[in-house]
């Protein structure tokens, strides 16, 4: 009984031991790589509803460095109708490009406030040195709704 319990168990123990190895050894590039979480911003448009003419929803995008390099985004630029509206990452400097090193990340909150009843477009376009695309946009999609 005992012999059988044995032999099961090993393969368990070298696969558990195997799993475990590769954990956090990810091969990262040499240079700097963008990361975003999500290609669009949308705004309580999921399931058709909308945000109220007025009220004011937000949305949070993640941006991390997947490179070994430092990543330097050196603009984030908001275009569209005024009823998107963006807040820069906290710890953005004065002048010059917000540096993030390996596995560094960022947010940036973008607002959206509609004026009217109809659907809004807007665009988010982050300049950076990422390798894997100097210039990233993503777009802002939200809809305005009557009380």
């Amino acid at each position: 009984m005992s012999m059988r319990l044995r032999n099961l168990w090993l393969p368990l123990t070298i696969i558990a031991l195997a799993g475990c190895g590769d954990e956090g050894v990810e091969e990262l590039p040499e240079t700097p790589q963008l990361l975003v979480d999500r290609t669009e911003l949308l705004f309580d448009t999921e399931f058709a509803a909308g945000t109220y003419v007025g009220a004011t929803t937000f949305n949070t995008l993640y941006i991390e460095n997947r490179g070994i390099q430092t990543l330097e985004l050196n603009e984030i630029t908001l275009s569209g109708p005024s009823v998107f509206t963006m807040k820069r990452p906290e710890g953005w400097p004065e002048t010059g490009p917000m540096k993030l090193e390996t596995y560094a990340r960022t947010f940036i909150e973008v607002a959206f406030k509609p004026n009217a009843a109809k659907d809004f477009e807007g665009k988010l376009t982050i300049k950076s040195n990422a390798a894997n695309g100097d210039t990233r946009e993503l777009t802002l999609k939200g809809k305005g709704i009557a009380p």
